[in-house]
């Protein structure tokens, strides 16, 4: 059975506050729809230009290093296979101040997966180039 874990690397004065990530199932399995909910705060407002650095190791390999820009993938960027959507608003509106749902879904996550441990670094940052988050995830598929 795969395991996961993540720590939240940010600091109190991140703009984007994450609080909690839970996945669907628990824990991922290869081959099946993968859903990671995000509940956050904005403490402010978060506008176009917005983005997000993901880069994924297997062990000590990089496997992706690669830039998004946060708006894009509101909208539906489904490039890499998988989307990110939020609870309220369209991807063209700013995120306002306040409680934010994120969710990051693949259907399914590749059933190809190497059974190994994976982290994931994903570093946020606002359009004007300043920290907006940081999140590290750990997800092992050895078992």
């Amino acid at each position: 059975m795969s395991k996961w874990s993540y720590d939240n690397n940010g600091t109190d004065l991140d703009p984007l506050q994450i609080e909690s990530v839970t996945s669907t199932p628990d824990p991922p399995v290869p081959g099946q729809p993968l859903k990671v909910s995000i509940a956050a705060v904005a403490k402010e407002k978060i506008v176009n230009g917005a983005y997000v650095d993901v880069v994924v190791k297997l062990g000590l390999i990089r496997l992706v290093s690669k830039r998004y820009d946060l708006f894009e993938l509101l909208k539906g960027d489904r490039s890499d296979g998988w989307t990110l959507t939020r609870d309220a608003g369209s991807g063209d509106d700013p995120i306002e101040p306040g409680e934010l749902g994120l969710t990051l879904s693949w259907d399914p996550l590749s059933r190809e997966t190497a059974r190994a441990q994976y982290t994931i670094a994903i570093s946020g940052y606002t359009a004007d180039d300043n920290d907006l988050c940081n999140l590290r995830v750990m997800v092992d598929f050895k078992n």
